[in-house]
């Protein structure tokens, strides 16, 4: 199966888990923490291509509330940006956030389309095909994002980025990852933190929190099996008891579930069981 990042790399720039504690422990710790179960669609990627609408209606039907998607180009799976959140909400279903190829030449664009349509966020996946074999290409990279947050900002979008593990490994001396948080500005630029991958890199989220705090506004919630894959949050090795209660240091508001292997069963049931997980320990 092909890898998210395998798939991210291929497409061009467009230039136009977790253990979760007691509520209490959420409520007290972190009141900006909105009460919603949020997926990246990501997770269903194939049941997707096959039947969106049914699979839109599993999730509802689950108890997730909140969505992100994916390959947002100012349209969402082809359909008319405002068209598919109005259906989603429909169905119970917030759409909150989105992957996307912004770029600085189209985030004018993109932003405005994401407003029509209720979006807080729009995130930047992964580098998308820009180069990134030394630091001076996060340095430029970088500089881009504050471009893109600028633009998103000036129509009520908040724009983020999504890490993988190669932001973790060491460039003449540096952390790709450090050079993106250093060099950008926190009130254009905010952070997904996805716990999997900066854990799979070796990296503890705590030590991010407490030097960067409140830049890491959404979490990608997904659980790290033994073998180093991806898997149902609660049946992994991952410790979100701590995490969370260091959520409103990080900035938390938004979180979403996403799994990439699924060798405990079909997509539909892995996010079944771990929202299962999630309302049993977290609500």
């Amino acid at each position: 199966m092909q890898s998210r990042r395998d798939f991210l790399r291929s497409i061009p720039l467009i230039t136009g888990t977790m253990v979760f504690g007691a509520a209490s422990l959420n409520a007290q710790a972190n009141p900006k923490l909105k009460a919603a179960i949020g997926i990246q669609l990501w997770t269903l990627r194939d049941a997707i291509k096959d039947d969106l609408n049914g699979t839109l209606e599993a999730l509802s039907e689950m108890g997730y509330n909140s969505i992100e998607a994916f390959g947002f180009d100012g349209k969402f799976f082809g359909q008319n940006a405002s068209d598919f959140s109005s259906h989603c909400a429909k169905i119970g279903l917030g759409l909150h956030s989105s992957h996307t190829g912004i770029t600085a030449a189209n985030a004018d664009e993109f932003s405005q389309e994401a407003a029509k349509a209720g979006l807080e966020f729009l995130i930047l996946p992964s580098m998308m095909g820009r180069p990134e074999n030394t630091i001076d290409d996060f340095r430029r990279t970088a500089e881009e994002m504050n471009q893109i947050g600028e633009k998103c900002l000036k129509n009520g979008i908040r724009f983020g980025y999504h890490n993988h593990d190669f932001e973790f490994r060491m460039l003449d001396g540096q952390l790709p990852y450090d050079i993106l948080l250093n060099e950008t500005d926190p009130s254009l630029v905010s952070f997904q933190l996805d716990i999997f991958w900066i854990v799979k890199a070796g990296k503890d989220p705590l030590d991010y929190f407490e030097k960067h705090p409140g830049r890491f506004t959404t979490w990608h919630v997904k659980d790290k099996s033994t073998d180093g894959a991806s898997c149902i949050v609660g049946n992994g090795t991952i410790d979100y008891v701590e995490l969370l209660k260091a959520s409103e240091l990080s900035g938390l508001e938004r979180i979403f579930v996403e799994q990439e292997q699924y060798a405990e069963g079909t997509p539909l049931f892995c996010a079944g069981q771990s929202i299962k997980y999630i309302q049993k320990h977290f609500f």
